[in-house]
């Protein structure tokens, strides 16, 4: 018989649940090297600390920046394409432009006695603001403020990297607020024994972050300082060979080397041997013995070393923000279309730097030379207050690479109401009013020239 009452068996227990498969949304490659390349792949996850590679990066870029030939003019370029021929020009706009003119007029003759030393004027300290930039990747600017403002560049050498204090948040000599990336205090460093403590709001700091916290900057030319080296290591060294090379006419060898005799006491046996030759003389011949033989060397020229040397200057211009044919000068390969493309891009990067000066550096100086002159006397409170939140720093514009064409460009757009003429002014960096005052003289000329012109035809 059947037993009914019989416990059936747990088909749960027995049936095991299939593991879930597990999905990765994301597969990085660098993640999960291959046994050949994991050790150069994980030393990408070794990072520097910005503060700490600030110094030798600025040590590094100063000396290629004067070693380099091509370094040295990326740098001459660089001050005259964002600066051009007159800096940063102010431009105040109140409304009122007889006060445009005396603040205008007031700046530019302070621009020329700016140093509390008297040895710079303002264009020199902007073209030595832009060059610290690139280089050092910062620039200190301390603004003196006891007679009207005056203002002295601080080499970033002299912002002691050294001097850190983290009971007092202190870091490679800049004292911030607590929990916060405000500054409060830069410490120059005098001497051994000296250190300068300057109120931040006595200092301009303007930086190239890579980081928010970061307190120092980064040298614009870090990530290009390895390849220009390597490029100049091995032109330097191609060229020594084939200088050696060039000198050393060839060897002579012995064509059966048995050896050489001795007597018993030890003192080489002489022979009947030609001597030979030392020199090579143009137009004489020497005689040398039967059995030696010259071989002469084999004339120096390295392979694939233009291509090197090129793709490296490519790369290095590209970290850089310009073109190759900017920073090599080098237009060989160069026409109409390619020139536009690469001036375009450079000339973008270009007037976005001049932004960042205005806004960070040209700004705070010409507000703090304002306060100084508002508390001197020589503005009155009511034209602080119109001058004070109307008025802008215009960088120069640039000649068109093709003035036919772009000039077309420019009417049919103006003609067309994509463009207005004031637009096309601002591009090539021309003010309003000087346009208009231009305008109006041209007028003046061309109605004397009409009266002129008039006077001839009434006389008989």
């Amino acid at each position: 018989m059947f037993n009914l009452f019989k416990s059936k068996p747990d088909i749960t227990k027995a049936i095991k649940p299939k593991p879930k498969r597990r999905i990765s949304f994301f597969n990085w490659r660098s993640t999960n090297p291959s046994f050949v390349k994991q050790n150069e792949t994980y030393k990408l996850a070794i990072n520097t600390d910005p503060d700490n590679a600030n110094k030798i990066l600025r040590s590094q870029a100063r000396t290629i920046s004067v070693s380099n030939s091509l370094a040295s003019g990326f740098f001459e370029t660089l001050t005259s394409e964002i600066l051009g021929e007159q800096g940063l020009i102010l431009d105040v706009t109140s409304g009122n432009a007889t006060l445009d003119k005396k603040i205008e007029k007031m700046f530019f003759d302070w621009e020329l006695d700016c140093c509390p030393y008297g040895i710079y004027d303002f264009e020199d300290i902007e073209e030595m603001a832009v060059i610290g930039f690139y280089r050092d990747g910062e620039v200190f600017a301390r603004l003196h403020k006891e007679d009207g403002l005056k203002i002295e560049l601080i080499d970033a050498n002299l912002i002691d990297n050294n001097y850190t204090n983290e009971a007092k948040n202190i870091k490679c000599g800049i004292e911030r607020a607590k929990d916060s990336l405000t500054p409060l205090f830069y410490y120059i460093r005098k001497s051994d024994r000296e250190l300068l403590k300057i109120p931040a709001s006595e200092m301009i700091h303007i930086k190239k972050p890579l980081i928010p916290q970061q307190y120092r900057g980064i040298s614009k030319m870090a990530s290009s300082i390895i390849d220009i080296e390597d490029k100049d290591r091995l032109r330097t060294s191609e060229l020594d060979r084939a200088t050696l090379a060039s000198k050393i006419t060839g060897f002579f060898i012995r064509k059966n080397d048995d050896g050489v005799d001795f007597d018993e006491n030890g003192n080489e046996l002489a022979t009947n041997e030609l001597p030979i030759p030392t020199k090579a003389e143009v137009g004489k011949m020497g005689v040398i013995d039967e059995d030696m033989d010259v071989k002469f060397v084999e004339s120096h020229a390295p392979t694939n070393i233009e291509y090197y040397l090129k793709s490296t200057d490519r790369e290095v211009a590209r970290s850089l923000g310009v073109s190759y044919h900017t920073y090599t000068g080098d237009l060989r390969e160069v026409n109409y279309s390619s020139i536009r493309q690469g001036t375009t891009s450079e000339r973008r990067s270009f007037r976005r730097f001049q932004g960042f000066l205005r806004r960070k550096f040209h700004t705070p100086i010409f507000k703090a030379w304002l306060e100084a002159e508002l508390l001197r006397g020589n503005i009155t409170p009511n034209e602080y207050k119109k001058v004070a939140p109307n008025f802008t720093f215009k960088p120069q514009g640039w000649d068109y690479i093709d003035p036919t064409k772009e000039v077309n460009a420019n009417k049919t757009a103006i003609d067309s109401g994509f463009k207005s003429i004031t637009e096309v002014l601002r591009e090539k960096g021309i003010e309003h009013d000087n346009f208009i005052s231009d305008l109006n003289k041209d007028l003046e000329i061309v109605e004397l020239l009409s009266k002129i012109k008039q006077i001839k035809e009434i006389k008989p």
